[in-house]
């Protein structure tokens, strides 16, 4: 891509953790697996078994709402979007995040964008203390809705407490159409107040309530 005669790079961001046996899932979903399939040589394929929300993952609206949309029922351009990223560093284990700490990032939101919450909570994937990860609030997950976001993405395991077992985040953002994108990773390399082209696209899983993604972030740098 060029500008002017210069070369522009697009500087691209992988927001996503790596598929494998072994990883962090929310307690009770299937454990990925993966096996090699005997074929003949030099050929490989293997066997995946996982969960609609296994790893770096969207929800649909069908994850929890009675006839919500399915994954397929969305059109590709939901899934592509600007965002920005909202700084959350400091939330201690299994606290509400208030909507104070959102509104004044939000006023850069671009219409129908993404919010991608840093909670630096990715630190702790694969131990145990990333059950215990910083959560919406109720006003919280209110306000994202009235600021007009199409998606809101996180870095820790749920947007709900998932010591708690809440769901008030998901049924206010979910019923109001906006999809959520949980286990984010590396948000720490996304600046503040700065608007990113952010990728999200799903597996078409025909009628299914969400799917494994490939997140990324990403914008012009000459």
């Amino acid at each position: 891509m060029r500008k002017e005669g210069k070369v522009t790079l697009m500087q691209f961001i992988d927001l996503s953790h790596a598929i494998e046996q072994g990883m962090t899932v929310f307690p009770g979903d299937p454990e990925p697996r993966v096996e090699a399939v005997e074929t003949e040589p030099p050929w490989q394929v293997s066997r995946l078994v996982l969960g609609t929300h296994t790893g770096t993952h969207i929800d649909a609206a069908s994850h929890l709402i009675p006839e919500g949309k399915t994954i397929t029922q969305y059109p590709p351009e939901r899934f592509l979007l600007t965002g920005i990223v909202v700084s959350l560093e400091g939330c201690g284990e299994d606290t509400p995040i208030p909507a104070e700490a959102l509104r004044p990032q939000l006023k850069v939101l671009p219409a129908g964008g993404a919010v991608l919450l840093r909670t630096g909570w990715d630190l702790y994937w694969k131990s145990e203390r990333y059950l215990r990860h910083p959560y919406l609030s109720p006003e919280a997950a209110q306000l994202l809705v009235e600021a007009g976001a199409s998606l809101v993405g996180i870095d820790a395991l749920s947007v709900d407490s998932s010591v708690q077992g809440t769901r008030h985040a998901h049924t206010t953002l979910l019923g109001n159409d906006v999809l959520i994108v949980e286990n984010l990773a590396r948000l720490d390399r996304l600046v503040g107040g700065v608007v990113y082209q952010c990728s999200f696209l799903p597996l078409p899983l025909r009628g299914l309530d969400g799917s494994p993604v490939r997140a990324l972030a990403w914008r012009a740098a000459s």
